[in-house]
């Protein structure tokens, strides 16, 4: 007999609406959910391919310690007696601060022990230690917002149900499916909003998905965004576009940014960025003289230069074109398990953030909570540069840094260098190979959840329960429950709510207790496993826009000093040709690499699928088919992509998405401990980025995007 359960997939992180039939105790198909009022039924092929994860072969069924033969079982409460010995006497002689976590994107897809959760730990353990995978790609969100409204504002949520024109820079949620607009299916959101009449404007390097449904595609050059979108800025204050009344009440600085995009006229836009000065112009006054609308980044722009100059430049345009705190633009989602936000908040504070030890690049505010992450682009380095405050243990949870590190031999080098490397997962991955402990965690149908990450980020107050479906493996545990028996072992304040680390909890203790302040009671929550809504079908405007600005004055800062500054250091940049930036040494680059992401796979998951691997086995390097053919190359051959830091081979594949002097390729393949060839386990991008040159020197990000390199056929 088959029974069916309401549950939502976890394979990313929107948490589409599935029902996953189950026989005999195991899990046999999982198809999306029509009734969920979310996704309507929408489902990918990652998450239908979760029978595959569940029940793979090579799934780990129970903690691994490497031993001087390999890896080999060990018991679970034997495993974690060691592991918590060694963090013991590593504190003891280094201090708390020697012990770090990184939390991947598999860390932050359980609710009960996502980073809010291990923020938590940390702070019992007396370290500051907590990176994330959100500081790997896109922390100009925080330092952009930071800048622009004084601190965290809740409206950062593209209303594109009543949107007139919608603007996507450098990002692709079609394929993405990036947080700032209302989860899932964008497809179909985006289609059905161009029905409705609304523009879309895509700025981004390649023909992607969301530029193909374009209005208008702004196909610009890699790493000229700010440039670009200057140039918009420009056109609407010179025409007089923005929200005149708006302006006023809310935004200050305007004069001055006015002075400082003033030498980025149209001609010099056209000549910087190979965009055509007639499409920067429509672009512009389509998205001003629209009554309604918002415009969002992505990944691809916040990780190519001046991604904090170009980050807040796509808010200013909010701001001067009055988008933000009203219905059909940028507003908020009050889920059921957050908090109610209206004219009783104030700003939130921000207290001083710690700072790397490594180039002293500060940390910045968790993006889901009260918490601070530390820039991870220092990771690497603060596990191999000897002193006070050398992370000697690392705790790696759902991630992968030897895959999506910058400058992989060195982040290799200092995992292997660690005292202590723990790594909690489903799988041996790239990064287990050098683990000291691999502790096999359950897959999420193994356990009880709620949405707690998409919760401010669906299109209107949404949540669900999803009970565990069937018994995981005996020695597979949660990942929260793994921290909780060490802070148990450790002796450690841990507190959450009225839990101590004095007993082990349920997980659904635990959810009571970090949810109890939200709207909705999680008792309430329990009563619908396939998910309810709770309150109106849209997104929340009013009520947050003056009072929770952060700035003395209460206004959004367009003419932020550093945003004016920076817009200076770009005009008097030389101007760029194919792969140059004007550094030592450009000038023999022809092409600009970027990234952009495969919808076989999320990230550095998905790539040992069967299903998904009939897709793509490899990620290949897109180059333009005129410049294949000119340099007689066809489909599949193997080429040498290089970099001033250093090469790897790929394959190559003709696409007119990209531009002739561009090059696309997409990370999180290619484990360097892996043998076999590239077109079975993919090439690994991170061989080209370094970390320690050509970072930002605020968010300490590597230059993972626009970046120049050169290409040759393997011969």
């Amino acid at each position: 007999m088959t029974e069916t359960h309401k549950s939502f997939c976890r394979f990313c992180h929107v948490f589409c609406g599935v029902e996953v039939d189950v026989e005999d105790g195991r899990i046999t198909e999982v198809r999306g959910d029509f009734e969920n009022e979310v996704t309507n039924g929408y489902t990918c092929a990652k998450g239908r391919a979760e029978v595959e994860r569940i029940y793979h072969p090579d799934r780990l069924l129970g903690p691994m310690k490497r031993g001087p033969r390999g890896f080999a079982p060990i018991a679970p409460d034997r495993a974690l007696d060691e592991i918590a010995e060694k963090l013991g006497d590593i504190i003891a002689r280094h201090g708390p601060d020697s012990v770090a976590v990184y939390v991947g994107c598999g860390g932050h897809r359980t609710s009960a022990g996502g980073p809010w959760f291990i923020a938590r730990w940390l702070q019992a353990l007396g370290s500051k230690r907590l990176y994330t995978s959100f500081t790997i790609d896109s922390p100009s969100l925080n330092i952009a917002g930071n800048r622009f409204f004084g601190g965290p504002v809740p409206a950062n949520l593209l209303d594109v149900e009543r949107a007139e024109a919608v603007m996507f820079v450098g990002t692709n949620p079609l394929a993405s499916h990036q947080l700032n607009m209302p989860q899932s299916n964008p497809a179909s959101r985006v289609r059905n909003a161009q029905r409705r009449g609304a523009k879309l404007i895509v700025v981004d390097p390649r023909r992607s998905d969301a530029a193909r449904r374009a209005d208008i595609h702004l196909q610009v050059k890699p790493g000229e965004d700010a440039t670009l979108l200057a140039g918009m800025v420009k056109v609407i204050l010179d025409r007089g576009l923005q929200d005149h009344a708006y302006v006023g009440d809310f935004v200050s600085g305007i004069d001055a940014l006015h002075e400082a995009v003033g030498d980025f006229d149209l001609d010099y836009v056209e000549l910087r960025t190979g965009v055509q000065r007639e499409l920067v112009e429509e672009a512009a006054v389509v998205f001003a003289t629209a009554r309604t609308g918002g415009a969002t980044s992505g990944t691809g722009m916040h990780m190519a230069p001046h991604h904090n100059l170009a980050t807040q430049l796509v808010m200013t345009l909010n701001g001067l074109c009055g988008r933000y705190d009203k219905p059909g633009g940028m507003n908020r989602c009050e889920g059921p398990l957050g908090r109610e936000f209206g004219p009783g908040n104030g700003p939130i504070p921000l207290p001083e953030p710690p700072k790397s030890r490594i180039r002293g690049i500060s940390a910045m505010n968790g993006l889901f909570g009260g918490y601070f992450e530390m820039p991870t682009n220092t990771l690497t380095d603060e596990m191999l540069t000897p002193g006070d405050g050398q992370i000697r243990a690392l705790i790696v949870n759902g991630g992968n840094p030897a895959l999506v590190f910058s400058e992989e031999a060195s982040t290799v080098k200092a995992l292997k260098g660690l005292e202590l490397l723990v790594v909690n997962d489903l799988f041996q991955s790239a990064t287990a190979e050098y683990a000291d402990y691999v502790m096999a965690v359950k897959h999420p149908f193994e356990r009880v959840d709620v949405p707690k990450l998409m919760d401010a980020m669906y299109p209107f107050p949404f949540s669900q329960y999803a009970d565990k479906i069937v018994d995981g493996p005996e020695d597979c545990l949660e990942e929260w429950q793994i921290f909780w028996h060490l802070a148990m072992r450790l002796g450690l304040p841990l507190r959450v709510g009225p839990l101590t680390a004095e007993r082990m909890p349920t997980t659904d203790e635990l959810l009571d207790a970090q949810n109890r302040h939200g709207r909705i009671s999680m008792d309430e929550i329990r009563q619908h496993p396939g998910g309810k809504v709770f309150g109106d079908r849209h997104t929340q405007s009013g009520g947050v826009i003056p009072n929770m600005i952060g700035h003395a004055d209460q206004r959004m800062a367009a003419g932020h000093p550093e945003v004016l500054a920076e817009l200076r250091q770009v005009r008097a940049e030389p101007l760029p040709n194919a792969g140059e930036y004007g550094g030592e040494g450009d000038a023999r680059f022809e092409f600009r690499m970027i990234t952009y992401r495969m919808k076989e796979v999320y990230c550095t998951q998905g790539q040992n699928l069967p299903s998904l691997r009939k897709r793509r086995s490899y990620n290949p390097v897109l180059m333009h088919p005129d410049v294949m053919r000119a340099r007689g190359l066809a489909d599949g051959d193997m080429v040498n992509v290089q970099s001033a830091y250093g090469e790897v081979e790929g394959i190559v594949e003709a696409s007119d998405t990209v531009r002739r002097d561009v090059i696309a390729f997409a990370f999180g393949w290619g484990n360097p401990a892996d043998p076999r060839p590239a077109a079975e386990k993919g090439s690994n991008v991170q061989r080209l980025i370094p970390d320690d040159e050509l970072y930002d020197s605020v968010t300490g990000l590597a230059r993972q995007s626009a970046l120049p390199v050169n290409v040759s056929a393997v011969v």
